[in-house]
């Protein structure tokens, strides 16, 4: 099939949004692709729904000429043009994919042929035109709350000139908007979705049941029927029409029953100023972000994707004096949230101000974000690196300590250009080096300046930073302000990375807010932040929140038997359909929540929170190996700890095992001693001896061992690691014969392999597991 050019399309919907009777066209369709059931938010397919892009391109190209509100001769014409709507938007979807799609055919064909080809990532997701299909149809990457909860953040330095100058206050407006979200909630209690399309054979049953009409002519007439019926599931719009049903299925519903239909649902998504107190605040706010009525070439710069369409910014149409169309309430809080910086930007005085406001909000809302994560004594905003005695070197937007490792966060609040989205490859470059690039190159330098711990580091009140002496990685993450569009995408393929430097995470507030919420223990955030990283190069989603999604249900790691992994966005569903109705207060039920249901284990928290609490310098180090470990490992450790444990409390013995993981990051064991005194000096040596001959024995990359003291009640009191590079030692070789030549002092066992019931007890008691820690008691 030869498909047409994006222009010819464009110019073909042009011509559509014409047709007589489309605003209620366009209704219906609002109603199919934006009307969702929070607890079904998972299982919908989004793809096969228009998005906000989508819409808002037919409107921009509907509000150029006076809306009419004609109705159609016939309502089944509202249901043929819905299909044709959608047949030309899948259309022109495919269209803009083709630049992708030439790119692609060339290097598989070389590929397939056997030639030696080393394509780069610009050669596959590079080049002109290649980003106009991601930009466009990528997801939001925002919830609509989030757009009301950060605006008073975002715009905290400039009130005073968004009061003076445009009316435009805080609490008025989030007020506002929020009764406008209730009213369009309110109304949509009058839609009874029933997916028509998805269950053509459920309601062929049914009409058959109802006897309403003939099976020969249901099965003459189904098609025509059942586009019909669509109309039953707006019923309560009817006014005086008892028995719709079948009078639909006849085509007899009255003329004074089909206005009422259109004019309802027309008004589902409808304001007026009466439904709002306060005269003076709504018609300020109409005034804000209303299209002008009477405005010679409305919107006529739009005249393809990536134009500027002017509903982006006023997305609240009047349709008269009286009536305000609100066609997507989304579209509204998000022109609230991002129109004020506009506004702003039109006074040249303002201009500077406007700017460093800009970066001051970022570094604190980052801040206030990884606060909450990392504590108070553990998070320092900008902070100043001196290499030379007075010399400032460069600075750091917010910098976390955790252990071993650093977490240098570089903030920019770049936005996308319009001249990026219309597909302007060196534009769309500049406003990434602007966006990630120089955040990134400034994140590397600040990386150097703490791992060859020679330069100065102080807080933002000038104190010197102590904390430093014992890093040995630090993690670059560059957080966007912004809304950036395809983000993930972007970052994936033109960040310019020297081949020994390590990639940055590039997030947007939004993501940081979000992966917060769920990772709130600062080991569970750092290790995902390693995860991300570490995978940068093998794994692909097109949003952090398909990353964030799968590694709650899975885990982000590295599969052998798989050199790429795609995530899909199903995994981001999943996040939907638990953060989204938490948010709003939505009751929901849990059986089909993934995210709430996913794997736990309080005992391995416990665990880890003990080993957190001892605050040595290998504190990442070891949770972070343990966090490397399955879902089924975890549970063995934690389960044999606290069978060693109630051993020990029973016959006042020590118990110990040990444990061998094969290489997810590369090899790693583990020692465990159930001390039968409360000697912590004792138990430290004999943990210390045990380790180091159980690594020295195996040839493990890494190894940890923990140690718990008979009367304490943690799971741990003590511990060692190592993870220094194995070397024959004669010493040591002679040890680990003493060591492990006899019995009780346990045996090595693979972690996710079931100890044998006749095989001796790993525990080190010297008797069988199943009269031992494999007893059932």
């Amino acid at each position: 099939m030869n498909l047409r050019s994006p222009k010819e399309i464009i110019e073909e919907i042009k011509s559509l949004v014409d047709t007589t009777g489309f605003i209620y066209t366009l209704c219906l369709i609002l109603v199919e692709d934006f009307h969702l059931n929070a607890e079904e938010m998972h299982e919908v397919d989004f793809r096969a729904r228009l998005n906000k892009n989508e819409i808002s391109l037919l409107i921009g190209f509907l509000i150029q000429k006076e809306i009419s509100l004609e109705k159609p001769k016939h309502p089944l014409d509202l249901i043929s043009l819905k299909k044709k709507t959608r047949k030309i938007m899948d259309e022109l979807h495919s269209s803009t994919m083709i630049p992708s799609i030439n790119k692609f055919r060339p290097i598989i064909d070389n590929l397939k042929e056997g030639n030696d080809i080393n394509p780069s990532k610009e050669d596959f997701f590079g080049g002109e035109d290649v980003f106009i299909e991601p930009i466009f149809y990528s997801g939001d990457g925002i919830y609509d709350f989030q757009y009301l909860e950060y605006l008073n953040k975002k715009y905290k330095y400039d009130e005073k000139w968004l009061n003076e100058n445009t009316n435009f206050y805080f609490d008025e407006v989030v007020e506002i908007a929020n009764k406008i979200k209730s009213i369009h909630n309110e109304k949509f209690q009058k839609v009874n979705f029933f997916s028509l399309q998805e269950n053509k054979e459920k309601f062929k049953n049914k009409l058959k049941e109802s006897k309403s009409i003939s099976n020969k002519q249901i099965e003459q007439n189904f098609e025509e029927l059942i586009s019909m019926l669509e109309f039953y599931q707006f019923f309560e719009l009817f006014d005086s029409e008892p028995d719709l049903m079948q009078k639909l299925t006849k085509e007899e519903v009255s003329e004074k029953g089909w206005n009422s239909f259109y004019k309802g649902l027309l008004n589902i998504f409808c304001i007026k100023k009466t439904d709002f107190s306060d005269n003076k605040k709504i018609s300020n706010f109409i005034e804000n972000f209303a299209i002008p009525v009477d405005s010679d070439g409305r919107n006529s710069q739009f005249q393809n994707i990536g134009d500027f369409n002017l509903f982006s910014a006023k997305p609240i149409i009047p349709l008269g004096t009286e009536l305000f169309f609100i066609p997507i309430s989304f579209s509204l809080l998000e022109a609230i949230y991002e129109s004020p910086y506009y506004w702003m930007l039109t006074d040249k005085k303002y201009k500077d101000s406007l700017a460093l406001n800009r970066g001051k909000v970022g570094e604190e809302i980052t801040y206030e974000i990884l606060e909450k994560i990392f504590g108070k004594d553990r998070v320092f905003k900008s902070v100043r690196i001196e290499s030379k005695k007075g010399y400032d070197d460069t600075d750091i937007d917010v910098l976390c300590i955790l252990g071993s490792i650093a977490l240098c966060v570089q903030v920019k609040s770049k936005k996308l250009t319009q001249l990026s989205r219309q597909g302007n490859f060196e534009q769309l470059r500049k406003d990434f080096k602007g966006a990630v690039q120089d955040a990134y190159n400034q994140g590397l330098v600040c990386r150097e300046r703490i791992l060859e711990k020679k330069a100065t580091f102080y807080n933002e009140q000038n104190e010197k930073i102590d904390l430093l002496e014992d890093i040995e990685d630090v993690y670059l993450l560059v957080v966007t302000t912004e809304n950036y569009p395809t983000l993930a995408h972007q970052s994936f393929t033109l960040l310019d990375k020297k081949e020994n430097n390590p990639f940055p995470l590039v997030v947007t507030i939004f993501d940081l807010e979000l992966i917060g919420h769920y990772l709130e223990k600062p080991y569970d955030f750092l290790y995902y932040v390693r995860q991300r990283i570490d995978l940068m190069e093998s794994s692909y989603a097109e949003e952090e929140m398909h990353f964030l999604g799968y590694h709650l249900i899975n885990k982000l790691w590295k599969n052998p038997e798989y050199g790429y992994v795609m995530i899909t966005s199903e995994y981001g569903q999943l996040i939907d359909r638990n953060y989204y109705p938490f948010k709003i207060g939505l009751e929901t039920s849990a059986k089909s929540d993934k995210i709430r249901n996913r794997w736990k284990n309080d005992d391995f928290d416990i665990l880890c929170r003990e080993i957190e609490l001892l605050n040595t310098p290998k504190t990442t180090d070891v949770i972070f190996h343990l966090l490397d470990l399955s879902q089924e490992s975890r549970e063995n450790i934690v389960t044999h700890i606290k069978l060693a444990k109630s051993k020990t409390s029973k016959d006042y013995k020590q118990h110990n095992f040990s444990i061998v993981s094969g290489p997810v990051r590369s090899s790693f064991g583990m020692t465990y001693i159930s001390w039968n005194n409360n000697d912590i000096e004792s138990l430290s040596n004999r943990l210390y001896i045990q380790s180091r001959g159980r690594k020295y024995k195996s040839k493990a990359d890494f190894w940890v061992g923990f140690g718990s003291l008979k009367d304490s009640g943690k799971m741990v009191d003590t511990l060692v690691f190592s993870n220094e590079k194995w070397e024959y030692d004669k010493e040591i070789e002679e040890e680990v014969q003493v060591l492990f030549g006899g019995k009780n002092n346990g045996t090595p066992m693979k972690l996710g392999k079931k100890v044998g019931r006749n095989e001796f007890c790993p525990c080190g008691s010297g008797i069988k597991y199943k009269k031992c820690c494999g007893r059932k008691y």
